[in-house]
């Protein structure tokens, strides 16, 4: 019984496969549509795009207008006291070596 199900399986699939075949070219008025459908997203992209340039335009401004335009005391070199270890070396290569050795923080316990 296990063997024929396994036949009629493979069969099924191979005449699934031969099933799907090639599809026709698409008509003209299917590549009309695509390409319209092409210009509206790419002209509601533009649009987004400026609503977004406008918006970050008004953060902008107004951050200048409550801050009188300078940067605050807090946007200087951030500390590094609290941060990984590996972001406060200098990029060496990708992996560890014997000058810097494998990293912990990116690591579960070790295996026992």
């Amino acid at each position: 019984m296990r063997k024929y199900i396994h036949f009629m399986l493979a069969g099924a699939l191979m005449a699934g496969g031969t099933a799907i075949g090639k599809l026709p070219p698409p008509t003209p008025e299917e590549q009309a549509a695509v390409a319209a459908k092409k210009a509206k997203e790419k002209e509601q992209l533009e649009v987004e795009k400026a609503q977004l340039d406008r918006a970050q335009d008004r953060v902008a401004s107004r951050y200048r207008k409550e801050n009188g335009g300078r940067p605050s005391a807090a946007a200087g070199k951030t500390s590094d006291q609290n941060m990984p270890k590996t972001t406060s070396e200098l990029p060496g290569g990708a992996g560890p070596t014997p000058a810097r050795p494998q990293s912990g923080e990116a690591h579960s316990a070790p295996a026992k």
